[in-house]
C-alpha cells in the first residue's frame, strides 16, 4: 500500500471524531436526527480546521444505507465509496483551480439528472470564494430552485468576498480555530501510535507553530517523524521547524533587559547563522513576548498553551515588568513583521529594532509619580505607539510629532509641546484633518478619545528672521507670516495656502539663503504695492 501522509492517514470519518467543532457537530447530528437537510450548506473557518473533512461524513450520513443518519456506518458501499474519493454522487469542485462560468453551467446541467447510486448527489466545491462574478451568478440560479435529490456544501476561508445573494441561500456554519490543548492531544496519540517519543515541549511547540490548523500540526509532526528517530527532542525540533529553543530566548531577554546590545548582536549574528531567517527570529520573539505578556496579565496557564513548568519560568522573568511593556515591545515587533516583508535590508531593520525593544523594557515601574506641577509625564512607550499608528497613515505628520513632547495635563487632555522655533510644525498638526488622524490613533492606542492641545515652549528667537508677504487666492486681507531663519518652510506655506510671493524683505543676514528655492523674484515696488 502506497504512504499516506499523516493528516489523510488520521482524517476523521465520524462525527464525534471530528475536534474542536462541537458547536457545528451538535447543528449537523440535530439536523440529522429531525430529518430537516437544508439544500446549501456554507462552512466557513480558517484552514486546516475540518471543513472538508466535515461535509465528506456529512455527505455519508446522507447516502449511508442504513439511511439518513447521525452516526453512518463507515463500511458500506457508499461510505466506502465516499471514504475512498470514488463516489460517482459526491462531486468535489476546487474553486481555485475551476472557478469560471463554464464550469459551472456544466454543473447546472449536472444536477438535472438523478444521483446514479446514492440517495443524495452532494457537491463540495472548496475554496468557493475564489469563483468569478459570471460562476456566482450561474451558480446562483441553481441555489435559487435546487432539484431536491442535490446538497451544496459550499467552503470558504474567506466568506466576505462571496456575494450577499449566494450567502442569503446558505445555512452557515463557523468553524473555529482548534485549540491549543486539542491539537496537543491529537499530537500526543498520533505519535504513541507512531511509536515515537516526544518531548511535552515539542508538542506545544508544534500547536503554536500550527496556529489552530490541526491539518497543519500534522503536518509539522510529519516534518519531525521524517528523520526516522524514535525520540524527538526539543532541539531536533527547533532546527527543523526553524524556531529559536526557549532557553536561547530566555537568555536574549537578559541581554535586552541589560541592554547589552553588542552580546544581543552577536546572538543574532549566531542564529542567523544557523539558517534562520529574520522573518523567523521575529516570529519567535513574537511568540516569546506573547507568552510574557499573557503570564504577567494572568494566573490561569491553561488557557494559553503554556506548560505548567515553562509557565513558572516565564513568571519569574515577567514579574518585575508592567504587562503594557509587553505589550509595547509586541507592537513594535507587528511593526517589524511589515516592514520586512515590504523593505530590503531586513537584517539591519532586525538589529535597529532591537534599540526600541531595550528602549521599552526599560519601563518597568507600573506607576510614575507626578512632576511637581501636578501633570503626570506620558511614557515613551505609550506615545512611541502613538508614533507607529500615526506613521501608518501619513508620514509627514508622523515627522512633525517626532519633534513634540507630550504630557496629559488631565486623563483625558493631551498637550503636544513644540520648541519655540516649531511654529510651522505646531500649525500643521493643528490643521483639522491632522488632528483627525492623530485621535484616532489615540483612540486605538488608549481605547478612549483625547482632547488635544498643542502648544509652543518658551519664547522664539527674535533675532535674523525674514519677513514675506503674500497672496492667497479668495482671501481678502494678505496674509504674513514670519519664518525663522535656517530650513524655511517657505515652500510648505506657500502650497498650504495656494499662494505667491508679492514682496521679499532680506533682514541684515547675508543675501541669497533661499537662492536654490526656486522662488519667484518679487517685482519692483512699494511695500504699499504688495497690499
Amino acid at each position: 500500500m502506497s504512504y499516506l501522509a499523516l493528516y489523510r492517514k488520521w482524517r476523521p470519518y465520524r462525527f464525534e471524531d471530528i475536534a474542536g467543532q462541537d458547536t457545528v457537530i451538535q447543528v449537523l447530528l440535530n439536523a440529522l436526527k429531525s430529518q430537516r437537510i437544508p439544500h446549501a450548506f456554507l462552512f466557513s473557518g480558517p484552514r486546516g480546521v475540518g471543513k472538508t473533512t466535515t461535509a465528506r461524513v456529512l455527505a455519508m450520513a446522507l447516502n449511508c444505507h442504513e439511511g439518513v443518519t447521525p452516526a453512518p456506518c463507515g463500511v458500506c458501499n457508499s461510505c466506502l465509496a465516499i471514504r475512498q474519493g470514488r463516489a460517482l454522487d459526491v462531486v468535489e469542485i476546487d474553486a481555485a483551480s475551476h472557478r469560471g462560468i463554464d464550469e459551472i453551467r456544466e454543473l447546472r446541467e449536472n444536477v438535472k439528472y438523478v444521483p446514479l447510486e446514492s440517495r443524495f448527489k452532494v457537491y463540495i466545491i472548496d475554496e468557493v470564494h475564489m469563483l468569478t462574478p459570471e460562476a456566482f451568478n450561474a451558480l446562483l440560479k441553481t441555489l435559487e430552485e435546487p432539484p431536491g435529490h442535490v446538497v451544496f456544501i459550499l467552503a470558504t476561508t474567506d466568506p466576505k468576498r462571496l456575494p450577499e445573494t449566494i450567502l442569503s441561500r446558505c445555512v452557515r456554519l463557523f468553524f473555529n480555530p482548534i485549540p491549543h490543548e486539542v491539537i496537543v492531544e491529537q499530537l500526543r496519540r498520533i505519535a504513541a501510535s507512531e511509536e515515537v517519543s516526544i518531548e511535552e515541549d515539542v508538542l506545544h511547540l508544534i500547536a503554536r507553530k500550527a496556529e489552530g490548523s490541526l491539518r497543519d500540526a500534522e503536518s509539522l509532526l510529519e516534518q519531525l517523524l521524517a528523520f526516522g528517530e524514535k525520540v524527538i527532542p526539543l532541539s531536533l525540533a527547533v532546527r527543523v521547524l526553524r524556531d529559536v529553543e526557549t532557553r536561547d530566548l530566555d537568555a536574549f531577554f537578559a541581554l535586552l533587559r541589560e541592554k547589552d546590545l553588542g552580546k544581543a548582536l552577536v546572538t543574532l549574528e549566531e542564529w542567523l547563522s544557523r539558517g534562520l531567517g529574520p522573518e523567523d527570529i521575529v516570529a519567535s520573539l513574537v511568540q516569546y513576548f506573547r507568552d510574557l505578556f499573557v503570564v504577567a496579565s494572568s494566573t490561569y496557564h491553561a488557557l494559553f498553551g503554556i506548560s505548567q513548568s515553562r509557565w513558572s519560568d516565564l513568571k519569574a522573568l515577567a514579574e518585575p515588568f508592567d504587562p503594557r511593556v509587553f505589550g509595547t515591545v509586541l507592537n513594535r515587533l507587528r511593526v517589524l513583521e511589515g516592514d520586512l516583508r515590504r523593505l530590503p535590508h531586513a537584517r539591519v531593520l532586525l538589529e535597529v529594532a532591537l534599540l526600541d525593544i531595550m528602549e521599552c523594557l526599560g519601563q518597568k515601574v507600573e506607576e510614575e509619580k507626578p512632576e511637581a506641577s501636578g501633570t503626570v509625564p506620558s511614557r515613551r512607550d505609550f506615545w512611541q505607539e502613538v508614533l507607529q499608528e500615526v506613521k501608518r497613515s501619513k508620514i509627514s505628520l508622523y515627522a512633525f510629532l517626532q519633534l513634540a513632547e507630550v504630557r496629559f495635563e488631565e486623563p483625558s487632555r493631551l498637550v503636544i509641546a513644540f520648541g519655540p522655533d516649531c511654529q510651522f510644525h505646531k500649525e500643521s498638526v493643528e490643521r483639522r484633518e491632522n488632528l483627525e488622524i492623530l485621535e484616532k490613533a489615540l483612540l486605538r492606542v488608549r481605547g478612549e478619545k483625547c482632547r488635544i492641545e498643542c502648544v509652543l515652549r518658551g519664547e522664539r528667537n527674535t533675532e535674523a528672521r525674514e519677513v514675506v508677504v503674500f497672496e492667497a487666492p479668495g482671501k481678502t486681507e494678505p496674509v504674513r507670516e514670519r519664518l525663522r531663519e535656517g530650513n524655511s518652510p517657505l515652500p510648505e506655506i506657500l502650497n498650504l495656502f495656494s499662494g505667491t510671493v508679492v514682496h521679499y524683505v532680506p533682514s541684515e543676514q547675508p543675501k541669497g539663503r533661499w537662492e536654490d528655492a526656486e522662488l519667484e523674484k518679487p517685482d519692483e515696488g512699494s511695500p504699499e504695492d504688495a497690499g
